[in-house]
């Protein structure tokens, strides 16, 4: 899904009167006139509407995979996620000519979105779309991203009980879509809204606009920020620290379906509230929108600004980036986040705790339980820590994000399309307004020092990424017993072969390492680490690579070796460990159908140090993934290997195979340590996997 607009919901919804209005059509229209009515109110924006003549036209013909396409398109642009999904498996069943092989993508996408009930099926959907899909491109990395996070939501499914959601009720929610909570004194909200602004008209003639909100009993119910435009959305809106500065965001139509926005701030002059001013150019790109602002701090003290843009240079979709906020309140050019916070997916909707200096965000692509989840980075500027999902029940398997706290920490909000919220049509269409105490009050919130002489500089990030190392190593049972509920009898031949075809399809399964990782300068052959941590800690170093490869180029040359990096990173390190995940859980499946398996695993180096010693880094590499396998969903491979059901065979084959004119020279670390053609030398694969 694309957010691009103010808040997902104008994209979506098209301006939410779309759900209102009844479709007035014949009964006696053809198909095709149906279908076309269908087509101009989906350009139109106006999905719900389309959904209906869609809908209308497939029951006068039953089998056209066409217009089950059309009404799961529509269907998913409205967050209807049970209709889309059944529209798209419907899709699939009647499209005998291949036309939409995308209903195989989107069908697991939107059944992950209805329930958490669904996550088996649909781990099993996305394996079987990987198997058959052969373009490398957005949607096939999507897939094994996918792959691997409904394994994490179906290992993370215990719920906080400590933690009790409360919906706001009518008080702040309509049926329409609330969204961006501001906490104000005394624990009062001001939230955006998208409603009607014409309520004495009828639904046809209505006017929707996204404006911001005062919860009652605020005298003033409606606030618009003094010089903002009637005719534009206008939210997602943020005060700082001292309550002097309001920033906000406006947005206006491109065309029927989507918005553009740009940032605006109104400032106190003591007296009154000033007229908005738009935010300069190092802030506002003309050519993509610019949206949900939020204040915050580097670790000098010096105030900046987050926000959300989908402009040229980010790493795909809607990323987030900052800029420093100098002492004439001038802004720094802007930086994107980078990874590990910013994807190739979306990240919106920052929130900075000053109190613990934490960024909150929500990701369509970390790892979560559908849609939307929220997580939270610690850190400062652009150097961020790996984001952790904030778990069930703040996550759900729907959108939730906007989340944000009081200033003395003791009750969070958040925005959520979850069951429950008020709806018109479709239970999961529009988003309401929840929120939980934290069971934490800070007496005296932490307001920074802002520094008013600091230049505008941009932060290096010196400190490497490291990674704790497990205090005990992984000891498997002499004897362990397989518990009777993971054993079934041996099914079919067929079953089996069509089984082992499918994890064979992986194969190999590519894994990559940092330089002289794991647990670096010795000559043990062993390690604590599991590959799961070496993953994720060298996929933390793009930044770094990209800078250190790029290092005294021209700018051309430049941009071509961070594209270079750029692409070892997300078609080699990511893509390896979405593969290892698939085929961690097909192998499971062998397991439990009662087979035995070998693996065969492989440990390569690059020859930037002896081979007697690579040979020995390779096998450190095979113990980090023997050590994965171990650590698998909490063990349960454990006992397969201790009965002698899994056998993990190895070999370490050093640097022997690398190719000779690769530079070994320690003193060369951009062509010997960060080139792309070095460090796809130093990897593991699983080469083979067999039944006994």
């Amino acid at each position: 899904m694309i957010l691009k607009a103010v808040h997902l919901h104008i994209k979506k919804l098209g301006l939410l009167a779309a759900m209102l209005l009844c479709c007035a059509y014949v009964q006696a229209q053809s198909v095709a006139q149906l279908e076309k009515a269908g087509d101009k109110k989906f350009a139109d924006g106006e999905y719900y509407a389309a959904a209906v003549y869609y809908k209308d036209a497939i029951n006068k013909s039953e089998e056209d995979a066409g217009l089950y396409y059309k009404l799961a398109e529509t269907s998913r642009l409205f967050n209807d996620y049970a209709a889309a999904a059944e529209a798209y498996k419907q899709t699939a069943k009647f499209d005998t000519e291949k036309k939409y092989p995308l209903a195989n993508f989107w069908h697991p996408i939107m059944l992950k979105s209805t329930c958490e009930c669904k996550y088996q099926d649909v781990a099993k959907l996305y394996q079987k779309f990987a198997t058959r899909y052969k373009k490398d491109d957005y949607y096939a990395r999507k897939t094994q991203q996918e792959i691997a996070s409904t394994a994490w939501a179906i290992d993370h499914l215990k719920k906080n009980d400590s933690i009790q959601i409360e919906h706001l009720g009518k008080e702040v929610n309509t049926e329409k879509s609330e969204f961006n909570p501001i906490p104000v004194y005394p624990d009062r909200l001001q939230y955006s809204s998208l409603r009607s602004l014409t309520p004495d008209k009828k639904e046809k003639d209505s006017e929707y606009l996204v404006r911001i909100y005062n919860q009652l009993p605020n005298p003033q119910e409606m606030y618009m920020p003094n010089g903002s435009s009637f005719n534009m959305h206008i939210g997602n809106g943020t005060y700082d620290h001292d309550i002097t500065r309001f920033y906000f965001t406006q947005c206006e139509a491109e065309d029927k379906s989507d918005t553009r926005c740009d940032i605006y701030v109104s400032k106190f002059d003591g007296y009154h509230w000033g007229a908005a001013e738009k935010l300069p150019k190092e802030i506002n790109d003309y050519t993509a929108t610019n949206t949900q602002p939020a204040l915050g701090y580097d670790k000098n003290g010096n105030e900046v600004l987050f926000f959300v843009s989908n402009r040229k240079g980010g790493m795909g979709g809607l990323d987030i980036w900052v800029s420093k906020i100098t002492s004439d309140s001038t802004f720094a050019p802007a930086v994107n986040l980078g990874s590990p916070v910013n994807t190739e997916g979306n990240e919106v909707t920052p929130f900075y705790d000053v109190n613990n200096k934490k960024l909150f965000l929500a990701s369509d692509w970390h790892y979560g339980y559908g849609g939307y989840d929220i997580f939270e980075a610690q850190g400062e500027y652009t150097a961020w820590s790996k984001p952790k999902n904030l778990q069930q029940p703040i996550n759900s398997a729907q959108n939730d994000l906007y989340y944000v706290l009081t200033p003395d920490n003791h009750r969070a909000y958040f925005s959520s399309n979850r069951k429950g919220s008020l709806f018109i049509e479709a239970e999961t269409c529009c988003s309401d307004i929840y929120a939980y105490n934290t069971g934490k009050r800070i007496d005296k919130p932490v307001l920074p020092e802002v520094k008013k002489d600091t230049p505008v500089t941009v932060v290096k990030i010196d400190t490497p990424v490291t990674i704790a190392k497990l205090d005990t190593p992984v000891v498997i049972p002499p004897k362990a017993v397989v518990p009777e509920t993971i054993v079934a009898e041996v099914p079919p031949r067929k079953f089996v072969d069509e089984s082992v075809k499918q994890v064979k399809q992986l194969l190999p399964v590519t894994l990559y390492f940092h330089n002289d990782e794991p647990d670096c300068c010795n000559l043990r052959d062993t390690t604590k680490l599991d590959y799961k941590e070496t993953y994720e800690s060298y996929s933390a170093k793009l930044s770094e690579y990209r800078k250190e490869f790029g290092k005294g180029l021209t700018q051309t040359a430049k941009t071509q070796a961070e594209q270079e990096v750029f692409d070892l990173f997300t078609r080699k390190v990511d893509k390896g460990f979405y593969d290892l995940v698939a085929f961690s859980s097909q192998l499971l499946e062998l397991l439990q159908k009662g087979n035995k398996m070998e693996v065969t695993i492989k440990g390569y180096c690059s020859p930037l140090n002896y081979n007697q010693y690579n040979i020995k880094l390779g096998y450190r590499r095979i113990a980090s993934l023997r050590n994965y396998f171990y650590h698998y969903r909490d063990g349960i491979l454990l006992p397969y290997i201790a009965e002698g059901n899994l056998v993990l065979k190895n070999e370490s084959i050093g640097e022997e195979t690398a190719p000779k004119n690769l530079s070994d020279k320690l003193e060369d670390i951009r062509n010997s340590v960060y080139n792309p053609a070095v460090a796809i030398e130093r990897r593991v694969e699983i080469v083979s996997v067999e039944i006994k």
